[in-house]
């Protein structure tokens, strides 16, 4: 049997055992000497499969401990999107597409689940925008805080994994996106339309909060159309 059956079949083995004994994030695993007996291949080749299981957050590995179910986090897709993203296999443009169809319900779900706690800091971030029109990277930094409090208005960590992992290529759209808009003006109003954002969101009209996001991702392709 080849080096990567072998591998493929260790990786079986954990997510069955996860499935299996119900386990959940942080609850222990079988160890490399374990898998090893009870599978019959090589601790070397039990090794590399847990390390690939431990690159994509399946497991978690610490000194002198057994290996843990991992957490839920976006670094294993965010490792994927920059890849794919640098060797041109996808567009920042393709990314804003993705962005707008899951973000626009993402507003409209921030907008029946938001704390008053995510208010405030929408607005602060919305308002730190428009303070920032002659300032790119604070204008990009507020922006970019802006629809992670969205992700996390909506109370479903899904949103903030996978927007999460696409972290890079969201900064660079509204990098260009910023640049390619030469008047004042012009990066003014997409602030404020971020502020009108959160007045929707702050009073639970998930219509109108959609309405809004999508209107500013039709701005914005607009925006890249021209580049």
């Amino acid at each position: 049997m080849s080096t990567n059956s072998l591998t493929t079949r260790v990786t079986d083995y954990i997510f069955d055992y996860i499935r299996r004994q119900n386990l959940s994030s942080g609850q222990p695993l079988p160890s490399e000497l374990r898998t090893s007996t009870e599978l019959g291949v090589s601790r070397g080749i039990v090794r590399e499969a847990f390390r690939s299981l431990e690159v994509a957050g399946i497991l978690e590995k610490a000194n002198g401990r057994s290996p843990r179910v991992g957490v839920l986090d976006s670094s294993f897709l965010t490792n994927l999107m920059v890849h794919a993203l640098s060797t041109r296999q996808v567009s920042v443009l393709q990314v804003l597409e993705m962005r707008a169809s899951i973000e626009v319900h993402a507003t409209e779900l921030a907008s029946c689940r938001r704390t008053p706690e995510h208010i405030q800091k929408l607005c602060a971030a919305a308002d730190g925008m428009l303070a920032s029109v002659r300032d790119p990277d604070a204008f990009v930094r507020h922006d970019l805080s802006f629809h992670g409090l969205i992700y996390s208005a909506t109370g479903n960590p899904l949103f903030e994994i996978i927007c999460g992992a696409m972290y890079g290529a969201i900064q660079e759209s509204m990098r260009l996106g910023f640049m390619q808009r030469t008047r004042t003006s012009d990066v003014a109003r997409i602030a404020k339309l971020h502020r009108r954002i959160a007045k929707a969101i702050e009073s639970g009209s998930a219509a109108q909060a959609g309405e809004l996001m999508k209107l500013h991702f039709e701005d914005t392709a607009q925006a890249f159309e021209r580049l």
